[in-house]
């Protein structure tokens, strides 16, 4: 065996405090299989198969990445076990699976097998898994180790971004600290992390070392924040091959670290502008695929692979014929660090859409394969108002920039449907912020390279309602959360026709309004219902997770107003989107200079 081979992935076993689901690890296929030590061995009294989400090895994704000339697989056993390697290719009636060999695997004490996997690398197989059968072994782990003729030398910089997350960013620099310190692939020369502190709330005593630099930084948004980092990094002189975005409050295993290390040290010479995403998990049940990657057609984002179980071993298998997005989120995404040279840096969007921008900007292929990934917070139980502000003159700035169409008669469209939504939902403010976000948009490239980002933000946070605890709720509305009112408000039925013609019941009399002894109804904050809106005149808008909420209260003014407004923006967005889109693109050189940008905000705050 080559003593060169560098480690593609190592076998992971579940651990407390990253992940406790063992089906994303293995499955217990027959007997007794015991997950010991918090996840330092196996007890293997029967069968433990390893076809699953992390340790399935999706070689056909591999090998349309990588070159690779020789593949093994390492393993650390300890008493007696049949170890049986399988392929899985797709087939018109699902998955067929063919035993590609068998071996005996002996020892009385913990020691390696190697195992050539090399002659199967052309076979066709999605997937190459193994499982071990023993009637009494202990299972410590092991690798799959791939050779290469020319593996490529790979210098990464990671970037945190955070605002006041302490928690979150000191538990994993932790974890990354105690991981590097027992690493033998990393070293302080092949990566370095640089945590961008936008709050600055962060001890540099406790955070920055050899491997950390801490960057204290104005609250620019996550745009602001990680282009700083990508900036301080690409300045250091440490002459870094690619950077890898990471979002602060994920829970993050470090083998990920290495897997895309891997990838980028194997990848075909040809890929040289290769990108690598990770899939994202919900952190509400740790087993829960959002997505592995997207595709922006131009009008709406579609995410690949949503909503899965992928502690189904169908799923897992299926992971290798997913297509190739054009875009990945900045919760983990490794791209190459030379981009800034040729496409510029990200624009100061603040937040929202920046990374679908830079992605369609930028990025040539992006490879996101099983078991690269994070868990992250459910992005459906939160909402921020005030964000709708970015997300509408976002779009219509990445729409300007990048080569896809403009489809002004889906903008036009948009702004229609978000206003009209925001009034259903008697958020007349936002609906406020959305006609600004256009108005904004339409004042051109020059007004938004000469936006002070940080005070733009506290301005669109301070003209939505604040949100209010229960105390502050009853002292100044005489309203309270009542949790079968809640509970309701989520079965309540929906009446469509009805509810269709008299505009979700805007255009009935008072009246016909249904009559609530206290007074008021409740919707949720982050996920309201239409129907909660049909004839109810005030309303709670609550955040179950924080205990916080506001109150609105219907006002059929606002609608007339509204449409009056929509009627005459419509005409007039038609007439100068082309001219203002045009404006965007030509002078994308300048809105994508990070250094422009830095010394004009060092001009408002002089």
């Amino acid at each position: 065996m080559n003593n060169s081979l560098t480690i593609l992935r190592s076998i992971l076993l579940p651990k407390e405090e990253i992940c406790n689901k063992a089906e994303l690890y293995f499955r217990e296929e027959c007997g007794s299989v015991k997950c010991c030590d918090n996840g330092a061995y196996l007890n293997i009294c029967g069968t433990a198969a390893f076809d699953t989400y992390f340790n399935s090895l999706a070689v056909m994704k591999y090998t349309e990445y990588c070159m690779l000339s020789e593949l093994f697989l390492r393993l650390r056993v300890c008493g007696s076990f049949v170890l049986r390697i399988f392929g899985a290719v797709k087939s018109e009636r699902g998955f067929i699976e063919k035993l590609l060999l068998e071996k005996r695997l002996e020892s009385r004490a913990c020691a390696d097998d190697v195992t050539e996997l090399t002659a199967f690398l052309k076979e066709g197989y999605a997937h190459i898994y193994f499982r071990l059968e023993a009637e009494d072994g202990r299972f410590f782990g092991g690798e799959y180790l791939c050779g290469s003729e020319k593996p490529n030398g790979v210098n990464m910089a990671v970037v945190i971004c955070t605002f006041k997350r302490e928690k979150f960013i000191l538990h994993n620099l932790k974890e990354i600290n105690s991981y590097l310190a027992k690493s033998t692939v990393f070293h302080k020369n092949n990566i370095h992390f640089y945590i961008v502190d936008n709050g600055k709330t962060l001890n540099s005593a406790e955070v920055a070392n050899k491997n950390v630099t801490l960057i204290q930084n104005e609250n620019t948004g996550g745009s602001g924040g990680f282009t700083r980092g990508y900036y301080e990094a690409v300045n250091s002189g440490r002459n870094f091959t690619h950077v890898l975005f990471m979002d602060d409050d994920i829970v993050l295993d470090c083998e990920m670290l290495l897997r895309v290390y891997a990838i980028l040290r194997l990848r075909r010479q040809e890929l040289k502008e290769l990108s690598v995403g990770g899939t994202m998990i919900r952190l509400s049940d740790r087993v829960t695929q959002h997505e592995a990657g997207s595709v922006w057609d131009g009008k709406r984002l579609n995410s690949i692979g949503q909503d899965i179980d992928i502690t189904q071993r169908e799923n897992v298998l299926e992971t290798a014929y997913y297509p190739e997005g054009n875009y990945n989120a900045w919760w983990f995404f490794c791209f190459p660090a030379d981009w800034h040279e040729k496409h510029g840096y990200p624009l100061q969007l603040f937040v929202k859409l920046d990374d679908i921008e830079y992605s369609l900007r930028c990025a040539d292929r992006i490879a996101v394969i099983n078991g690269i990934a994070v868990w992250h917070d459910d992005f459906d139980t939160k909402y921020v108002g005030f964000q709708e502000y970015y997300i509408k003159r976002n779009e219509l700035i990445m729409t300007s920039v990048n080569k896809q169409k403009g489809y002004a008669l889906w903008q036009a469209r948009k702004l229609c449907a978000s206003v009209l939504k925001q009034t259903i939902f008697q958020r007349y403010f936002l609906a406020d912020l959305i006609f600004r976000a256009y108005k904004d948009y339409l004042k051109g490239w020059k007004h938004f390279l000469m936006t002070d980002t940080a005070s733009l933000n506290r301005e669109l946070m301070g003209s939505c309602q604040p949100l209010l605890d229960d105390n502050e709720l009853m002292e100044k509305y005489g309203v309270y959360y009542d949790e079968k009112k809640y509970i309701a408000s989520r079965m309540e039925k929906s009446h469509l026709k009805k509810q269709f013609l008299s505009l979700n019941g805007i255009l009935l009399p008072s009246f016909m309004y249904r009559r609530d002894k206290d007074g008021f109804y409740i919707t949720d904050l982050a996920q309201p219902r239409v129907t909660n809106f049909y004839k109810h005149r005030r309303m709670l808008h609550y955040d179950t997770a924080a205990g916080k909420g506001y109150v609105t209260e219907i006002k059929r003014r606002k609608l007339w107003k509204y449409l009056f407004m929509l009627f005459f923006k419509c005409i007039g967005f038609f007439f100068r989107y082309p001219f203002v889109r045009h404006g965007y693109k030509k002078h994308l050189a300048e809105l994508a200079d990070f250094q422009g940008y830095l010394d004009r905000m060092d001009k408002h705050d002089r």
